[in-house]
């Protein structure tokens, strides 16, 4: 489906596609590079992303890694004729060497399609050392890769089993991926292999077509943009059911023939805006984890839920922690608003949802309420968002909005599948509105 017709087919067609082309034509000028093989103009696009942390206290143990193949699946966005893979050491404090690395399309499980498996290098080689902080991108190859494809994305790590260095991941992938002994990277299926349901060293994934890339819609957040349910045995995994997959599948299915829009999700579930404790604040990340993503052109903020509850609920754990006021949270958004206007992102703010029946101390009572209520109040008014997509009003109970809907609600705080269902569907509805006027 398409971006740029994004309503009602036949009334916002003819207008939103003239807009479209004043709106994104600096995107596809910046983007439009000349492969060097055929001269022929690529335009690249991010059609997946992920934002890496390092472990916390809530964090499970990390797998170790002593002659290791990792298979990662990830899903797309848009498609393409030509991929390129990031790999990430931005939170090492020592070089990352990635023995081999090779990109594919899945078949099912562990298996890849017949045909499709691509070696990957960097500048050439097929070793590459990550110096620490840092991250690197892969020669592009030719693969054609469908909308909403499944990706193999396979490496192999030596002896990492002393290693000191922190290892940069992504702990709630919600997604299947594999582990397995020596260097596999080039089997059709793994053997001997171990799920797991995090992504390691893997920071994002291009596509290239020919002569234009398609706009990027970046969503920045904590756990209710990573898609956490929190109902325990039921998360969602492999079932794509963040708001961000939903908002992926809606402008996909959208009628009208102009450019595909890709999404990518950054957000990391316990994410704070002004504050590092599950991970760094949005602040810190904000030009790794969006910035620098290839082609964003717009912005979708979720953030500040967890500087209200979180300093309470770790105090009750024994971790005494300072509160943070709304003042705080507005100063926050206010900043990532102008750093993303002044590199030319159009950005959407989501109001924060009801947690008031999440049961977590810290996120629900009067004085973590009053300040939820003046941080939207914010969102909501002062037009600092060029759109505000009014999560509050749409998942909270009309008979007491401090409380999530029951039947959009997965533990109180985290919405249900429906939940980033309806999620979707608002800021799908925005995207059409900043379109349209």
């Amino acid at each position: 489906m398409k971006l740029l017709k994004y309503g009602t087919a036949g009334r916002l067609g003819g207008l939103i596609g003239t807009l479209l082309v004043a709106v994104f034509a600096w995107t596809l000028s910046s983007t439009v590079n000349a492969d060097q093989k055929s001269q022929v103009p690529v335009g690249w696009t991010a059609t997946w992303a992920t934002a890496s942390k390092v472990a916390s206290p809530f964090d499970g143990p990390l797998p170790v890694f002593n002659d290791t193949t990792l298979r990662q699946i990830v899903r797309v966005s848009v498609g393409g004729n030509r991929v390129r893979v990031w790999l990430t050491n931005e939170f090492g404090t020592e070089p990352l060497i990635i023995d081999s690395a090779r990109v594919a399309l899945r078949q099912e499980g562990s298996a890849i399609a017949s045909g499709s498996d691509r070696t990957l290098t960097f500048g050439g080689q097929e070793t590459v050392t990550i110096p620490a902080g840092a991250r690197v991108v892969s020669d592009p190859v030719r693969l054609r890769v469908e909308r909403r494809a499944e990706l193999a994305i396979s490496i192999h790590l030596g002896d990492l089993s002393a290693s000191t260095s922190p290892v940069s991941y992504h702990v709630r992938a919600l997604q299947t991926s594999y582990l397995a002994p020596g260097n596999q990277t080039a089997a059709m299926d793994l053997d001997s292999a171990q799920p797991i349901t995090q992504w390691y060293f893997l920071s994002a994934v291009d596509v290239a077509r020919k002569g234009t890339a398609a706009p990027v819609v970046a969503a920045l957040g904590d756990s209710i943009t990573d898609g956490d349910q929190m109902a325990f045995p039921n998360e969602p995994v492999d079932e794509n059911a963040r708001y961000t997959d939903f908002l992926a599948e809606r402008i996909l299915r959208a009628p009208g023939d102009q450019p595909d829009a890709a999404v990518i999700n950054l957000g990391i579930s316990g994410n704070q805006i002004s504050a590092d404790f599950i991970g760094p604040n949005a602040l810190a990340r904000l030009n790794r984890d969006v910035l620098t993503q290839t082609g964003v052109t717009h912005l979708v903020v979720t953030e500040g839920i967890n500087d209200i509850g979180l300093p309470g609920l770790l105090t009750v754990l024994g971790i005494p922690t300072p509160s943070i006021d709304a003042k705080q949270i507005i100063a926050a958004h206010q900043q990532i608003i102008a750093r993303a206007k002044a590199r030319g992102l159009c950005v959407l703010g989501g109001t924060l949802s009801p947690a008031g029946n999440s049961g977590l101390p810290g996120y629900f009572g009067p004085e973590a309420e009053a300040k939820r209520q003046q941080v939207n109040q914010w969102i909501r008014t002062s037009g600092a968002y060029d759109k505000v997509v009014d999560f509050d009003r749409l998942l909270r109970d009309p008979k007491d909005p401090t409380v999530m809907r029951a039947d959009l609600s997965a533990d109180g705080l985290h919405p249900n599948t429906e939940g980033y269902r309806v999620m979707a569907k608002a800021v799908y509805q925005a995207l059409v509105d900043l379109l349209a006027h």
